[in-house]
C-alpha cells in the first residue's frame, strides 16, 4: 500500500540515514562559521495566543502598520513594541529628543491633522507633561487607530543637555477574528 512501510524496510531506512547522512555531510569550510545572532526582537506567545514583542534601542518590534509619522524625526529610538491578539493590538515607541515641547506638539499636531488624524485632546500639566491623543480617519481597508503621544518632563542629561522622553501608544482595534500583522 502507498506511503506505509513494512517492519523490513523501516530497519533498512533506520540503518541507512545514519550512513547516509555521514557520507553526505558537507566538507569543512576553510572560512570561519559565522555566529548566530540572537533575534534582536524578544518574543512571546501566552497561553491564550496573545503575542507580545519588545526591542531595545531600534523599530524591529513595532507593526507593519505602525504610521511612519509617529516617529519623531532627529529623536533617538530607546524601544518598542506590541502586543496583539484576535481584537486588537498596542504598540509602543519610547522615543528621546532634546527638542521642546512646544516643537514637538506642534510637528504631531501638524502632522497627524494633515493626515486626517482627529485631535481629540491635548492637555499639558503643571509637571512639563504634555499628553496628546489622535483618532486616524475611518477608512474601509484599515481599522481605526487611535495615537496617544505622552511628552515627558525634561531631564538633563550626562552632558548637561535637556532631553525628554516621548512615550507613543498606538491602539488598533481589528475586526472580530483578525488580528493585526506581525512585525517582520
Amino acid at each position: 500500500m502507498r506511503g506505509h512501510f513494512c517492519p523490513a524496510q523501516v530497519q533498512l531506512l533506520a540503518w541507512l540515514a545514519p550512513v547516509l547522512l555521514t557520507a553526505c555531510r558537507l566538507l569543512p569550510s576553510t572560512e570561519p562559521p559565522a555566529a548566530a545572532q540572537p533575534d534582536p526582537v524578544l518574543r512571546h506567545i501566552g497561553e491564550d495566543g496573545t503575542h507580545f514583542e519588545a526591542s531595545v534601542g531600534d523599530t524591529r518590534a513595532l507593526p507593519p502598520h505602525f504610521p511612519q509619522q509617529l516617529r519623531l524625526p532627529n529623536a533617538t529610538v530607546v524601544s518598542s513594541g506590541q502586543i496583539w491578539d484576535q481584537e486588537g493590538g498596542l504598540a509602543s515607541l519610547i522615543l528621546k529628543t532634546s527638542q521642546p515641547l512646544e516643537e514637538i506638539a506642534a510637528y504631531y499636531r501638524r502632522t497627524l491633522w494633515g493626515r486626517g488624524w482627529d485631535l481629540l485632546s491635548d492637555v499639558e500639566q503643571a509637571n512639563g507633561i504634555r499628553t496628546l491623543v489622535f483618532e486616524s480617519p475611518p477608512r474601509p481597508d484599515r481599522p481605526l487607530q487611535q495615537a496617544v503621544i505622552q511628552l515627558g518632563s525634561p531631564r538633563r542629561g550626562p552632558d548637561q543637555v535637556e532631553y525628554r522622553d516621548i512615550l507613543i501608544l498606538l491602539s488598533t482595534i481589528a475586526p472580530v477574528g483578525e488580528a493585526p500583522p506581525a512585525a517582520p
